[in-house]
């Protein structure tokens, strides 16, 4: 963290009568994400305006694609101080954050994407294991992430069981990977940032993500086939963790102003940069060339019966791919609040961000004690 004092302060701060006078505090906040990415635009440039709107003594320098962060090894530079705010995909280090993957092995089987944001923020930052695991990375949770469902998107047709056979798939998560491989498919792991070259050198046959993401990444001008198949959603780490030492540093009110911030980045990105950009971006996609199909019967029931037999096999997965003997009570404790927040969310239009931010600060903000959480 850097504190910066203007010369007039300085000459206070030696007179013993006088009055403290507050730094500003600056920060850097920093994804490898490309700036028209949807996390980029709302996680990151949107954030950064509510920040200033909601303390002016927090002063945001806000770097897109940027070289400090990388996609597998962000969640240390964060612990690092290298930035104070980023973002970690957990699925990239699942070795690394267990507990974080875990409800992932269910996430095939949900379907609303705010119920999935709302949800994993609160676990995140209430759940004392989930806690627990954050802090001894050196990170304080601060926002979560969360995507619409992912498609197959591919430079050749692949909608049947003949068609997926051998195909080279980017997966994202241990369960859809397992799908994948099950229907005869080869799994491939690359970074997001990867695909592009991938699709386009036959490296892969086809990456799953959003219509919205297809469309901002160019994916188009390489993979010009969309199965409308849903295959699963992506949440499982931080859409902004914040930098421990920082974080300590902070007054209970900059902290405030932060998750405050927080809250109405994640509503925007998951109400405009997820649920409403997804039909213009397949109208887009349309246009540029992209052909939508429909999956064949056959490629559809492999799913759904994989789908239909995850949460019995969760338990058992978690125990023994991530090492966690409370697994049952880890996945209960996270459909509770899941549960929780299908409530709080059936009523309220899925273009109201505005309830669905005031709502995270409420639920989840509002009953933190800021003088302590974070701080070890």
């Amino acid at each position: 963290m850097k504190k910066t004092l203007s010369l007039g302060a300085l000459m206070m701060a030696t007179s013993f009568s006088a009055a403290p006078v507050l730094a500003d505090t600056e920060l850097v906040a920093a994804t490898w994400l490309p700036p028209q990415h949807q996390y980029s635009r709302y996680l990151y440039s949107y954030w950064a305006e509510r920040v200033a709107a909601y303390d002016g003594s927090l002063k945001v320098e806000v770097e897109l694609g940027s070289p400090r962060v990388t996609p597998t090894g962000n969640l240390n530079e964060i612990a690092d101080g290298l930035v104070q705010v980023s973002s970690h995909f957990a699925q990239y280090t699942p070795s690394e954050l267990p507990v974080a993957n875990a409800p992932e092995e269910l996430a095939m089987t949900f379907d609303d994407p705010r119920v999935i944001i709302a949800t994993s923020a609160e676990f995140n930052m209430t759940d004392p294991q989930q806690q627990a695991e954050w802090a001894s990375k050196g990170v304080v949770f601060g926002a979560s992430q969360g995507t619409n469902w992912y498609k197959l998107v591919c430079n050749t047709p692949v909608t049947s069981m003949s068609e997926i056979q051998g195909a080279k798939l980017r997966l994202p998560g241990r369960a859809p990977a397992e799908w994948a491989n099950s229907t005869g498919g080869v799994t491939v792991s690359l970074s997001s940032n990867e695909q592009y070259g991938a699709l386009d050198k036959g490296a892969l046959t086809c990456t799953t993500t959003t219509a919205a993401d297809a469309w901002s990444r160019k994916l188009h001008e390489v993979a010009t086939h969309i199965t409308d198949m849903p295959i699963t959603l992506f949440w499982a780490g931080l859409g902004h963790g914040y930098n421990a030492d920082f974080w300590e540093d902070l007054t209970v009110d900059q902290r405030r102003a932060l998750l405050y911030a927080d809250a109405d980045a994640m509503a925007a990105l998951i109400v405009d940069g997820t649920l409403l950009e997804e039909s213009e971006a397949e109208k887009k996609l349309k246009e540029n060339g992209v052909t939508f199909h429909q999956p064949a019967d056959d490629l559809v029931k492999s799913i759904e019966d994989f789908r239909a037999a995850q949460p019995g096999k969760a338990v058992g997965i978690v125990q023994e791919n991530f090492g966690l003997d409370d697994a049952e009570d880890l996945l209960a404790r996270f459909q509770s609040t899941m549960d929780k927040w299908t409530d709080l969310l059936a009523d309220v239009p899925v273009e109201d961000k505005e309830t669905l931010a005031a709502l995270m600060k409420s639920e989840i903000v509002d009953k933190l004690d800021l003088d302590t959480y974070g701080v070890n």
